[in-house]
């Protein structure tokens, strides 16, 4: 029991006050505000409805271009391929046209030139070497051949 120490206090001041000023608000000054204040709340939020439908009229008309460059872009792509696609076509047929010999270098064109005059030559020789007989180096045999005697001036022209 030493431990427990006890203690009283008393409140000397009352419980419960009474209100001093009798006044009381007019109702209806009151109701006029809060009518005029969500009246204006009112007002806010229609403002704030149709500045959001602006803006995503705004966002809908942007996003509706973008869409569309994207379609024109794709089809000109497209139209870009095609027309490329008939170019090359067109280009290919034209090099198909082309004579062969167009795409040989030009060491190479010389060489086939030299080949040819040498097949000629060899060819011609052949043909003359048959009707005489010949065998060996055709330029040591040949004879000089007198030139055809003049005569008609017909003949001239005709050669």
């Amino acid at each position: 029991a030493d431990n427990f120490s006890v203690t009283r206090y008393h409140i000397s001041e009352p419980y419960v006050d009474r209100e001093i000023d009798g006044e009381q608000p007019d109702a209806r000054l009151a109701a006029e505000e809060e009518g005029k204040r969500l009246e204006e709340l009112h007002r806010e939020a229609d403002r704030e409805r149709r500045e959001q439908l602006e803006k995503a009229h705004l966002r809908g008309s942007h996003a509706l271009k973008k869409v569309h460059l994207a379609q024109d872009r794709e089809r000109l792509l497209k139209e870009l391929e095609q027309m490329q696609n008939m170019d090359r076509m067109r280009r290919r047929q034209i090099v198909a046209q082309m004579p062969p010999q167009l795409f040989v270098p030009a060491y190479k064109r010389m060489e086939i030139k030299e080949e040819w005059q040498r097949e000629l030559e060899f060819a011609f020789e052949d043909m003359y070497s048959k009707d005489r007989k010949m065998k060996g180096d055709l330029i040591l045999q040949f004879e000089p051949q007198p030139l055809p005697a003049p005569s008609d001036r017909s003949q001239d022209n005709d050669l």
